[in-house]
C-alpha cells in the first residue's frame, strides 16, 4: 500500500509496473533459476516462468490479470479465467519438456493498487 501511487500504474499497461516489480524482486533467485519474461511456450507466452537448474526443483509460472476501472469482472472469474488460460495453452510446457515435475502456478488478479495471489501446484 505504501509502495506505488497510482501514478506509478499507466492506466493503458497497469499489469507492466506488477510484472517489472515481481522480475526485480526474483533477481536473488538466479543462481538456482533461469527466469524468463514474457517468453513462449506451449500455445501462448507466459508472464514469468523460473526453470529450476535442477530439474527435480519446483518449477514456476506466473500470470498476471488486470481487472480494469470499469469492469464488471469480480475477482473470482478474473482467477478462473487465468487458471483457463495457463492450461489452455500450456504454458508449463516448456518446463515438462526440461523433465520438471513439480511445477507451482502462481496467479496474480489486481485492480489498482490492490493485489490478490493464488497458487495451484502440480
Amino acid at each position: 500500500m505504501s509502495t506505488f501511487s497510482t501514478f506509478d500504474i499507466t492506466k493503458k499497461k497497469p499489469e507492466k509496473v506488477y510484472h517489472a516489480f515481481v522480475l526485480g524482486l526474483l533477481v536473488g533467485l538466479q543462481g538456482r533459476y533461469e527466469i524468463k519474461s514474457n517468453r513462449e511456450s506451449g500455445l501462448g507466452r507466459y508472464d514469468v516462468m523460473l526453470i529450476p537448474k535442477n530439474p527435480k526443483d519446483l518449477g514456476i509460472v506466473m500470470e498476471f490479470k488486470k481487472i480494469g476501472d470499469f469492469e464488471t469482472t469480480d475477482i473470482e472469474t478474473a482467477f478462473a479465467s487465468v487458471w483457463k488460460q495457463i492450461d489452455n495453452k500450456r504454458y508449463a510446457q516448456e518446463l515438462i519438456d526440461r523433465g520438471i515435475c513439480r511445477i507451482l502456478y502462481l496467479a496474480f488478479v489486481f485492480k489498482g493498487k490492490q493485489v490478490e495471489i493464488r497458487h495451484k501446484e502440480s
